[in-house]
């Protein structure tokens, strides 16, 4: 009998094999479905001259885009910090910063067995000895990044997009950004309504409540993320110069978050298809070639999944909250012993 949930043991140890077979379901789907995708755009597309359009990148300009990329990778963690610390975690930015990279060498190679966001909410949860806190700040983490790019997405299409795009793209993306406004702007009344809650309702308004209260306290974070995204749109113009491209930066500004929003939804493998199909419809609204498009894609593609693999020192290096708990109860074992 598991003390803790009062659920038979063999139950949980029956229950497992079927999670992972499910998460291993999930993750094969996606890399299919991916797959999927990107074949139907490829067959779009002249692959002789895609492969052309590949082969002029630049190595120099490739990594000077994989270091952009990195960068703004430390700025998230930087930020996942500041909403760690404003519900009492805290904790040095090193930590922070390798269990990001953590977070993203899972998500990235580990098939669906845990998750990214999962992995490093377990990983900072079990150093603090608060699992509910730190999962409340890698979803605060995960919400506030989105609404901000989906607030830089509308202002770059309400300055940039009209005559580019058609009405069928912007109104959708015009009624997101409100949407994420007014939320935003509700916050505070969520806060409010904690007592009139279910008790596990309530139970999480409390943890949330000093986001939901502290808009002011955000800002800090939410500038943390318009740099992140302003940076992800540098990487990418940069790969576009390392192809020789002569596309215009504010076309960057457009196509790359609005390409960012419309593929938040986690449905293939780190995105594999799905940026390249928009790349190749937003980009192309402007003029830009579908080789040069799916380029970009592919691309940028290569730059996160390679960032993901590297993140894999972290992952190596750092013990499993497992193996620390064991080093702990070592530890206090032969401080018992020599006492």
């Amino acid at each position: 009998m598991n003390r803790a949930s009062g659920i038979p043991r063999p139950e949980i140890e029956s229950a497992e094999p079927s999670r992972k077979r499910r998460a291993i379901g999930s993750y094969v789907l996606k890399a299919i479905l991916g797959i999927g995708i990107l074949s139907f755009v490829l067959s779009r597309i002249d692959l002789r001259h895609l492969m052309h359009v590949l082969g002029q990148e630049r190595p120099l300009y490739f990594l000077a885009a994989t270091a952009i990329y990195v960068a703004g990778q430390m700025i998230a963690a930087r930020r996942w910090q500041l909403l760690a610390r404003m519900i009492g975690i805290a904790g040095s930015y090193a930590d922070y910063l390798l269990y990001f990279f953590i977070g993203a060498f899972t998500n990235l190679f580990v098939p669906g067995l845990v998750g990214g966001d999962a992995a490093r909410a377990l990983y900072l949860g079990r150093r603090h000895h608060q699992i509910g806190k730190a999962v409340a700040s890698v979803i605060a983490d995960r919400a506030f990044g989105l609404m901000v790019l989906i607030w830089v997405t509308a202002v770059c299409v309400a300055l940039l997009g009209r005559g580019v795009f058609p009405s069928a793209v912007t109104t959708p993306i015009f009624f997101i950004g409100a949407a994420a406004m007014a939320g935003y702007l509700a916050m505070p009344l969520a806060a409010r309504l904690q007592t009139m809650m279910p008790r596990r309702i309530a139970a999480t308004l409390a943890v949330l409540s000093p986001y939901l209260e502290g808009r002011i306290a955000l800002i800090p974070a939410l500038l943390l993320s318009l740099i992140l995204h302003l940076l992800q749109v540098a990487a990418q113009y940069v790969l576009g110069l390392g192809l020789g491209l002569q596309i215009a930066p504010w076309l960057f500004l457009l196509c790359v978050p609005t390409t960012n929003t419309l593929a938040s939804v986690p449905v293939t493998f780190n995105g594999l298809g799905v940026r390249e199909g928009l790349y190749v419809v937003l980009f192309g609204m402007a003029g830009v070639g579908k080789a040069d498009a799916a380029a970009l894609g592919l691309l940028w593609f290569g730059i996160t999944t390679l960032a993901g693999l590297c993140a894999s020192a972290a992952f190596v290096a750092v013990p499993t909250p497992v193996e620390e708990q064991e080093q702990l109860a070592a530890a206090a074992s032969s401080t018992g012993l020599a006492g």
